[in-house]
């Protein structure tokens, strides 16, 4: 817990210290010399290393702190960015100590989903700047508190979608812009990645080093299991999203990207299962989703088990038009044309995913939103469609979307799950 103030008066400080801190420009502070952007990795165990690697290659930023639930992780990490720097970083166990830190400028967020929204709202009111893996929520009302917070904040909140920084998908989507597919009626996100059985394991002893309370945060209380704990946590419904939100998210930000799709869909179907094994995971490795607007339709498909390719894709994307279809295959595209699939143009993008944290560097050092390649909005539309399809799953129906009002209209369970109960004090506000 914190200590010295609770977390009411801090988030009240915090909001008033924000609105002075929103005036101050990066390049301002940045024109000193080796003056860099100090960063806070929060949650290093899994994704967070390419957080590490890549802000400290960069020579604009300094991970000055890192924190995790487990303390057993820090050494290692500490230990790598000390020989690449010359200094070691200050570990912090508890995530609000990172936002009490007025030396710290931004934070990276690579926690497990249900802290995503959370944690990014509590560093906007704290005056920091935000790279917010994805999803950037982990249900559908939690991602627009992040938007809502980066505005009136006025932060730099970047989302972890690193796709729309690689050139060769850049390219792609300007070709579908250009009209020569003729009109894009459908596009296709594939998310064919193995997933093998997790297994059943007892509740245990929380491990010698684990703040589980905090690890825990907005989620219910529960015993501690391995298998809701590092990784697995992705498969259980209190803290993750399944493989649709989880490597899925990538493809359906280029699709929604592709079909050049900034309102929600009309309408929702999502099936499938957990399948081929029985263990303590609890979404599917086996899932369809439809969404469906006026002009065109975004299927999406997950599959965990064995299976055959598309188009010679198993992670990727298909966008199909009157006059032909296009494929795009992790950094390079393909088009066919008419009929007969004649081969059309294709491109190989150059640059990788170490230019995304780049962009949301420079953007933090101009302190100018308007750079950011996957900026915390589209970030929350794309994540918003992953928790819609999985509200149709679990619901076992089809369900009708409005998105003026967005909701469900009055659909009561289907409107429940658009947000979920919060465990005090880790409360994602309903007003930021």
């Amino acid at each position: 817990m914190m200590s010295g103030i609770n977390r009411r008066t801090f988030l009240a400080s915090a909001g008033a210290g924000a609105a002075a801190l929103a005036v101050h420009s990066r390049s301002t502070r940045a024109a000193g010399s080796n003056d860099r952007i100090n960063i806070a990795v929060i949650g290093f165990h899994g994704r967070g290393q390419s957080h590490i690697g890549a802000f400290t290659e960069n020579k604009k930023t300094a991970v000055v702190t890192l924190c995790d639930v487990d303390s057993r992780l820090f050494h290692r990490s500490a230990k790598r960015i000390e020989e690449k720097t010359g200094k070691a970083p200050q570990f912090v166990q508890d995530l609000r100590r990172v936002f009490d830190d007025k030396s710290i400028d931004a934070v990276s967020i690579a926690t497990p989903n249900h802290w995503h929204a959370l944690a990014a709202v509590w560093a906007c009111q704290a005056g920091k700047d935000v790279y917010v893996e994805k999803p950037v929520s982990h249900n559908f009302t939690e991602g627009k508190r992040i938007v809502e917070a980066a505005r009136k904040y006025n932060r730099i909140v970047q989302t972890g979608t690193q796709n729309r920084s690689l050139t060769g998908v850049q390219d792609a989507v300007e070709f579908l812009r250009s009209g020569k597919l003729g009109k894009i009626y459908m596009a296709r996100a594939l998310c064919f990645k193995p997933r093998g059985s997790i297994g059943h394991k007892e509740d245990a002893p929380v491990p010698t080093g684990v703040d589980y309370n905090i690890w825990q945060g907005p989620a219910p209380e529960r015993p501690f299991n391995p298998n809701r704990f590092h990784y697995e946590w992705h498969w259980n419904w209190d803290y993750g999203n399944g493989d649709i939100g989880n490597q899925g998210i990538h493809q359906m930000d280029v699709a929604r990207w592709g079909l050049g799709k900034d309102v929600f869909p009309t309408l929702i179907e999502s099936s499938g299962g957990r399948y081929g094994y029985h263990d303590d995971g609890q979404t599917p490795n086996t899932q369809d989703a439809t969404f469906r607007y006026d002009d065109c339709v975004l299927e999406f498909e997950v599959r965990g088990l064995p299976t055959n390719d598309e188009l010679g894709v198993r992670i990727g994307n298909l966008f199909y038009g009157s006059e032909g279809y296009l494929v795009i295959n992790g950094n390079s595209w393909r088009s066919f044309m008419g009929h007969k699939n004649e081969p059309g143009q294709s491109g190989k993008g150059q640059k990788g995913e170490s230019d995304h944290f780049g962009n949301f560097v420079d953007a933090v050092e101009a302190h100018d939103s308007k750079r950011l390649k996957a900026e915390i909005v589209e970030g929350h539309r794309s994540s918003a469609l992953c928790h819609l399809a999985n509200i149709a799953y679990r619901l076992g129906r089809a369900i009708k979307f409005d998105p003026q009002t967005e909701t469900f209209g009055s659909d009561g369970e289907a409107n429940a799950m658009l947000t979920r109960e919060y465990r005090s004090p880790f409360i994602v506000p309903d007003r930021v």
